[in-house]
This record gives C-alpha cells, structure tokens and sequence, in this order.
C-alpha cells in the first residue's frame, strides 16, 4: 500500500487541489481510485463520489461513506450533477487512464476526462493519475495511437478549471502515510479481504495435517 497505491490515490487528491470542506468526483474504484476516496475522506471532504460500474467496488466505497455512482445506469455526469445542485464537484479524480471503456465494453480513452470536465465546477480542480501513454501500439481509437484524445478543451477553458497530472513521487508521502496507518486515522486495508487468513495460519503454525505451506489468494 505504502509503495504505491495509497500514496498515488493521495497524489491524485493533491493534484486537484482538494480542500477541507470540498466535494470531490472520482472517476474508477480499482485501488488507487479507492485509495483517493480515502485520501478525500481524511483530508476533510464534505462530499465524496465514486464512479464505476462493478457492484462489488462501489459497495466498498460505500463502505467508507463515499457515495456510489453507477454508470451502467445512468449517465455519470448527470448524477453528480444532481448530487451538487446542478453547481458540478469542487473537485475530481481521474484514477483510470486511455483504457477507460463503456459498459458496453468499447474502449474510449478520452471517456473519462472529458465526463470530468463536464463533471466539476467552474474554477474547479482536477487530478490525472490514470495511465495515459505517448503511443498505444494496439489502439482501439485510432487517435490514441500517438497518444492523443478528442479533449473537449474549449468546455474545460470556458469553466476556467486547472488540471494536475503525473506519476507520484511515493516518497514525497508514504512517511507520513504511515504515520496515518500507525495512529489509526487511515485504514487502507478496507479494500483487502482475507478473512480466512488468520485461520489458516493457525493451522499452518500448529502443524496440522495438510498445511505445508499458506498461499494467499485475495481475488478469491
């Protein structure tokens, strides 16, 4: 967590500007936009929305006390609308990148940017830790094969937002991070699930029959 994922999660965060008291819009709940939910809910967000589509991640969003947001049925864009009073998110998260795809499956690398910008405020932030590569060699947009997107850039002009992009710099946080861990305000492990582990090591430090050796598998 501490080499990669809850530091990206909260570079992201950074990158949008996000204050205490801000609503913020993450576009992906895979780890690192899950990882940013938690940040924004550390740092003080009044309001923290998670879009995706896989019931399983949104649950666990919800398991922090962001609010879920399916796009499978309805439009993203609407429902943080609505959720705002037409005003957009203060802030947002772009924690997917150029695989970004419909629900039908058809991979549009531009998708999420452009929901984003139409996502959040006027003067408003955003943050890109999403992967987005300078050459794609087996694009399914054949824009994206230099690496380039239809960008709806004169929308993201006329609201006057500012956008934050870039790897993170892991050790620009993890110390602190850690130290977040140790005090007990951040708990990053809320997306791990190995509820039979402690079982099977008990079984494995008894030398029960059988239990050679313990293979962690999380997606089971």
């Amino acid at each position: 967590m501490l080499a990669d994922i809850f530091p990206t999660g909260w570079h992201c965060t950074e990158l949008a500007g996000l204050c205490p008291g801000e609503s913020i819009v993450i576009y992906g709940a895979g780890p690192v936009g899950l990882m940013a939910a938690h940040s924004a809910m550390i740092k003080g967000a009044s309001i923290v929305m998670v879009v995706h589509r896989h019931p399983d991640r949104l649950r666990l969003a919800e398991s922090i006390g962001a609010i879920a947001i399916d796009d499978s049925t309805s439009s993203a864009v609407d429902q943080v609308l609505e959720l705002t009073n037409g005003i957009g998110a203060d802030r947002g998260c772009e924690c997917v990148g150029y695989q970004a795809h419909d629900p039908m499956g058809e991979e549009h690398p531009n998708m999420t940017m452009n929901d984003l910008v139409k996502s959040v405020k006027f003067t408003g932030g955003i943050g890109v830790v999403g992967v987005f590569v300078p050459q794609d060699p087996a694009p399914q947009d054949p824009l994206y094969k230099h690496g380039e997107i239809v960008f709806d850039y004169g929308l993201c002009w006329f609201k006057g937002q500012t956008i934050g992009t870039g790897q993170c710099n892991v050790k620009a946080y993890n110390r602190q991070l850690r130290d977040l861990i140790f005090a007990g305000r951040a708990k990053p492990s809320f997306i791990v699930a190995l509820d039979e582990a402690p079982a099977a090591y008990q079984h494995f430090d008894a030398r029960d029959d059988g239990w050679t050796k313990v293979i962690l598998k999380p997606a089971a």
